[in-house]
């Protein structure tokens, strides 16, 4: 297979498998991840690296410095300097090649997509962008589905079966519950009531959702706040991503 096929395949299988994180009106970006690092580059090592990327990189790639500091450490930059791509420890590579492996849309050879991933993503973002691509993911971004509400009313209208949803709020700070109840047939709108859900009645409302140390707030991920580890399935393994940012 000629050698450009090969790299345009590799930048499609990545593109999907990591703008697939940005479908829902909640993106994910960046510069939501967790801040690991607070120890800052030196200016020395800056400008080496924009160097680099004007140069040896051919300025293919951007990188948004000030949040790149936060997510990789000066030592790891360093690496990245002198191989041209980022440290990644083997349990992520594994991860990795088994989410293309996993990928139901591309097939193509994990190690090619692998070697041009590590020139993009340093660890700590690829753990997050993994993540949200497990189910546990799934529920964050796109919350659960309850059902819709039956009533006696005939059901003659579609928007009148539109499901009840429990998921993260906007501004990620609760839980929230949107229960659908037939047309208002005034203005052909949806009859809707949206309430506050606390953590202690997420269990209650969501079938099969259970807390692993205690009640708190699942949508924190989104701020980068990775305290609040769940299940949700009674007994079901948690994703090995989520594993690893909850610390389990």
């Amino acid at each position: 297979m000629n050698f450009n096929i090969i790299i345009f395949i590799i930048i499609i299988v990545v593109i999907i498998l990591f703008n697939s994180l940005t479908k829902n009106n909640k993106k994910i970006m960046i510069s939501g991840f967790q801040n690991y690092h607070t120890t800052r580059w030196s200016s020395d090592l800056i400008k080496r690296f924009n160097i680099y990327q004007t140069t040896m990189n051919n300025n293919n790639n951007q990188f948004n410095l000030d949040q790149l500091q936060k997510q990789a450490s000066p030592e790891e930059a360093e690496e990245y300097l002198k191989t041209g791509q980022w440290y990644w420890p083997d349990d992520l590579k594994e991860l990795y090649i088994e989410s293309i492996w996993s990928n139901p849309m591309i097939k193509i050879e994990p190690q090619y997509a692998l070697n041009y991933a590590m020139g993009l993503y340093n660890q700590n973002a690829v753990r997050q962008l993994l993540a949200w691509n497990t189910k546990e993911g799934e529920f964050l971004l796109y919350g659960g589905d309850l059902g819709y509400t039956k009533n006696d009313i005939p059901q003659i209208h579609p928007d009148q079966n539109k499901h009840n949803t429990i998921k993260c709020s906007a501004d990620s700070l609760n839980m929230e519950k949107t229960v659908y109840n037939g047309v208002n047939y005034k203005n052909g709108y949806t009859n809707s009531t949206t309430t506050i859900v606390n953590p202690e009645d997420i269990p209650n409302e969501m079938p099969g959702f259970s807390f692993v140390k205690g009640p708190c707030n699942p949508c924190s991920a989104f701020d980068g706040d990775f305290s609040c580890p769940f299940r949700l399935k009674t007994g079901e393994d948690i994703s090995e991503p989520w594993k690893q940012l909850w610390n389990l």
